[in-house]
Parts: C-alpha cells; structure tokens; sequence
C-alpha cells in the first residue's frame, strides 16, 4: 500500500492524483487572479478592498489577525 492510497476516495491512487491535479489547477488559478489583482490596483485601492472586507466580515478578520499574531510570535520566539 503506497502513502496515498489511504486518502484516494474511491480506493484508487489515479483518483488521488486526479484529485491532487484539480487542487493544484485550482491553486494556479487563484495566484493568476491575485497576480492579475495586484498589478492592475495600486495600494491605496487595495487598502479600501481590504477596508470593505474587514468591516462586511469582523468577527473572521479578527480570528485571521489572531492567527497571523500567534503565527508570527511563535516564529519570533525562535
């Protein structure tokens, strides 16, 4: 039995794979959209998305932020 077989769907390492293919289309896709995102706004329109996002979703901006602080503290106590 080979390390992914456990986690194929159907019990077949070609739907593990299929399915490794899909997430990393899917990933591609998303950093084309970002890399599309980042060259065509400057970083005050940025600010305002970030702003909108913050203020239409606060309670996950705050778990986000609490995140990235224990993220960054535990790097910085290294």
């Amino acid at each position: 039995m080979g390390v992914a077989e456990p986690f194929a769907t159907d019990g077949g390492f070609e739907s593990t794979a299929a399915h490794a293919n899909a997430c990393a289309e899917e990933a591609l896709a998303w950093l084309r959209r970002l890399s599309a995102y980042l060259s065509e706004r400057d970083i005050d329109a940025m600010r305002g998305d970030l702003e909108r996002r913050i203020r239409e979703h606060p309670g996950a901006s705050i778990a986000i932020g609490f995140g990235v602080g224990i993220i960054l503290g535990t790097l910085s106590s290294r």
